[in-house]
């Protein structure tokens, strides 16, 4: 068929030429018309029983994951810090606080506090004194009763005499008639576990360090952190607000995903601009030295033209195609070329293509088959992203082949060099090497592969989303100092009560609040059940504080009249209190809050319904709608802990460092997988294909010379695999067989004289292509040229120096 199709176009050229004009255009198209998107979820997995998907997606929602924060610090005396008494530089560091959360207003800023936004009209005090019955616990009660004593009674009213004899007595005097006691005071303890800032100063009502000497503003911003373009300006503004507003004595310290994402911009783009100067330097050369010829162009053209058809594959299946995919496609393609320069090579060499052609049509769909069937495993994997990789890949693989047998013997031109070279010469030498230099390179060999062997143990999979980021000194800085003097609050764990209604959820949450409380009594959480239980706590709440009252009340009221009148009080003085304590008070809901103020603190603690039920939905199928957040100190997190939270009904535990783990077990168990039947599909194949043991061996070297010095080297590095060289590795394998089978193919005759030249050649052009990235600073660049340096160098040293060598031993013995 292949030589029949070769006469028909040899004759008609220029309709060859219209045609693959046309597939080209219509792939552009192709390309083109297919809807991407640039979301890292499709390299976690997706399927039953794992939860790693979810709990990236409940870690989104953080409350200062999407915040900027600015610390605002005095500097040292002697580094030209702030000058006066230590209440005047508070006073100045306040001021600078105010000026600049004021300063930063829509569209880019939506919102900047200095302290809690509570409002000025709202009596707080009045508003927390009437949410206490709703809100009190046993340990409160203790609390009052150790407040009606006769000595504090008294040293209470005599308190409540002074302030109104103060200036503002006449407006306090209401206040002061209605809790004489500042019971008000009690619930205030509930508002505090609102702050998640468990090292600041809890009796400042500002964001305010415990030495004065740091202050805090928490921005809010419409701009999301993967917008590149937005975080940009939105940072140029911040930094002209403070260089006009903070003065050189105060240091402002900057911590925002935001930075990040700019961090990781900048350093892909300085990184690309290393790597593409070098790969295309290195590229040229090699096509100088090597090929020196304008045809070649089309060795990497006709390779390049199939990825719009690959793209409109993956499209068939997925709704959406995520564009980690078509990176990683694009450099899979690398395998494709192999195609292509073993023709180009083979043809340009010989005055008989026909003949050469038919030459290479063994090892050409013997290297394509091994490839195809090694990338349709990665069908089987847990991630999304590799399952539309093994849909790209295997179209690519078999449009690449078809041009390269179809197309390409037209368009590589022919010299004819070699055309009086017979197959026999081509095994002689293939065979050269193998005396002492042969056997030489054999020992090396081994050695080092069985040094690479012993270090498989050490080598571990890093499942942490941060160590595929770029974080400046000054970043990591900031972090450490956020973290020194206001709390681990940007990475505590997360506590998600979840429920079909917004009240379900409380439940849960109390639920929550109380194992916390019960197993690690001194642990800070941040919680919504402190200041809005459900409904069900609220009542429990009323009848514990009405039996209490019940059983106090009456001495209250007598020792308030005793000791009034020692003070100048009327017998009526203290009436509204008294008539206040067995009253039915309304359950506290929301709204209370919200009209106090306090609704930027309590958003950040509350799921928008939307997404709740999305995810809930996606993950478990249960049909939640609402989810509610609860912060916790991953160090305090014991495993009893998340053991006791994770059996309630309803509840979801939440934590990095547990992310991490599920997602490198994850990872680990998924390539191993992949790995293992894969290299028995290609095993398989090779044994159908030769039918001989011995070749199958010679085929396999390159493969497992390349994935045993790849993976013994990084382990002997401290290197650990991740979401990228992963993916990455799959080259090694579609590389190297194709290297085994190409060699193979020349040693025992039945192949091209030029596959070692088109070998090297293609080795050459994957390590100046993709192993540049070894020269990249970002993680996910550098980890990825790393894996395919270290790969494909022994692969092709191994298919070069030892396959040849080997076969002479093995079949030719």
């Amino acid at each position: 068929m292949l030589a029949r199709l070769y006469s028909f176009f040899s004759r008609r050229r220029k309709l060859l030429v219209l045609g693959y004009g046309c597939f080209v255009l219509l792939g552009i198209l192709c390309f083109s018309s297919v809807v991407q998107e640039e979301n890292i979820e499709a390299l976690l997995p997706d399927t039953a029983g794992t939860t790693v998907r979810r709990d990236f997606a409940l870690l989104q929602h953080a409350p200062f994951a999407r915040k900027v924060l600015i610390d605002l610090h005095t500097l040292p005396a002697a580094e030209g810090g702030l000058s006066g008494t230590k209440a005047q530089q508070s006073a100045q560091l306040k001021q600078v606080a105010i000026d600049l959360s004021r300063a930063l207003r829509p569209p880019l800023f939506t919102q900047a506090l200095y302290a809690p936004p509570l409002q000025s009209e709202v009596a707080l005090d009045q508003t927390l004194l009437q949410a206490l019955p709703n809100l009190v616990t046993v340990d409160d009660l203790v609390t009052i009763e150790q407040r009606l004593g006769e000595q504090q009674i008294d040293k209470q009213l005599q308190w409540v005499r002074n302030q109104l004899l103060m200036p503002q007595g006449w407006w306090t005097k209401q206040s002061l008639r209605s809790d004489p006691l500042q019971l008000w005071q009690i619930a205030a303890g509930h508002l505090r576990q609102l702050n998640p800032m468990s090292k600041s100063d809890h009796q400042q009502s500002d964001f305010v360090s415990q030495d004065g000497t740091h202050r805090l503003v928490v921005v809010d911003t419409d701009i999301s952190i993967s917008d590149v373009a937005g975080s940009r300006r939105m940072m140029e503004q911040l930094q002209q607000h403070l260089v006009s507003i903070v003065p050189a004595s105060i240091k402002a310290s900057v911590v925002s995903g935001h930075l990040y994402t700019l961090a990781n911009a900048d350093s892909v783009q300085r990184d690309l601009r290393l790597v593409l100067g070098t790969a295309t330097v290195a590229i040229l050369l090699i096509f100088f030295l090597l090929l020196r010829s304008w045809r070649a162009l089309f060795v990497f053209i006709l390779p390049a033209s199939v990825l719009g058809y690959a793209v409109a594959a993956v499209a068939v299946f997925f709704p959406t195609v995520s564009g980690i995919t078509i990176g990683f496609g694009a450099v899979l393609l690398g395998v494709t070329v192999d195609f292509t320069l073993h023709v180009y090579f083979s043809l340009r060499a010989s005055s008989e293509p026909l003949q050469q052609l038919r030459s290479l049509t063994t090892p050409l769909m013997g290297s394509a088959l091994t490839s195809f069937l090694a990338f349709s495993i990665l069908l089987m994997s847990a991630l999304p992203g590799q399952r539309q990789l093994a849909i790209f890949s295997m179209t690519a693989i078999a449009l690449a082949l078809l041009l390269a047998v179809v197309v390409m013997p037209h368009l590589c031109g022919a010299v004819g060099v070699n055309s009086s070279s017979s197959r026999t010469a081509g095994v002689e030498q293939c065979l050269v090497t193998t005396q002492q230099p042969g056997r030489l390179w054999v020992l090396v060999w081994l050695v080092v592969m069985l040094a690479c062997a012993g270090a498989l143990p050490r080598l571990h999979f890093d499942g942490a989303m941060r160590s595929l980021s770029v974080a400046t000194p000054e970043l990591r800085h900031n972090e450490e100092l956020l973290q020194q003097v206001w709390g681990n609050m940007r990475s505590s764990a997360l506590l998600f009560a979840t429920g079909a209604t917004f009240e379900d959820a409380l439940q849960v949450n109390d639920q929550i609040s109380q194992r916390v409380h019960h197993i690690c009594a001194d642990t800070d959480l941040v919680s919504l059940a402190a200041i809005l239980p459900s409904q069900a706590s609220q009542r429990h709440s009323r009848e514990i504080w009405h039996k209490f009252w019940d059983k106090h009340s009456g001495s209250l009221q007598t020792q308030l009249a005793s000791a009034g009148a020692k003070y100048g009080f009327s017998p009526q003085a203290f009436a509204p209190f008294i008539q206040w304590l067995p009253r039915e008070v309304p359950p506290t809901d929301l709204a209370v809050w919200q009209r106090v103020g306090l609704a930027p603190l309590l958003n950040g603690l509350i799921v928008p319904r939307s997404n709740a039920a999305n995810e809930d939905k996606s993950s478990n199928g249960d049909g939640h709608s609402a989810a509610l957040i609860s912060l916790i100190d991953e160090a305090a997190l014991t495993p009893a802990l998340q053991q006791s939270i994770a059996s309630i009904d309803g509840a979801v535990v939440v934590a990095q460092s547990e992310f991490s783990r599920q997602l490198s077990a994850e990872l680990a168990t998924d390539f191993g997988k992949f790995i293992s039947v894969a290299c028995a599909v290609v095993v398989l194949v090779l044994i159908l294909w030769y039918r001989r043991w011995r070749h199958v061996v010679l085929a396999l070297l390159p493969v497992v010379s390349g994935l045993l010095f790849m993976f013994g080297t990084m382990s002997w590095l401290g290197l650990s695999f991740n979401l990228f060289n992963v993916i990455a590795a799959i080259l090694i394998i579609g590389l190297g067989v194709d290297y085994g089978i190409f060699i193979l193919s020349l040693c025992d005759g039945s192949g091209c004289q030029q596959s070692r030249r088109a070998v090297l050649v293609s080795a050459l052009t994957t390590m100046a292509g993709f192993g540049a990235l070894v020269l990249a600073h970002h993680p996910a660049m550098n980890s990825i040229g790393v894996t395919v340096l270290l790969g494909i160098s022994a692969a092709v040293t191994t298919a070069l120096s030892v396959v040849p060598v080997c076969y002479r031993w093995l079949v030719t013995a």
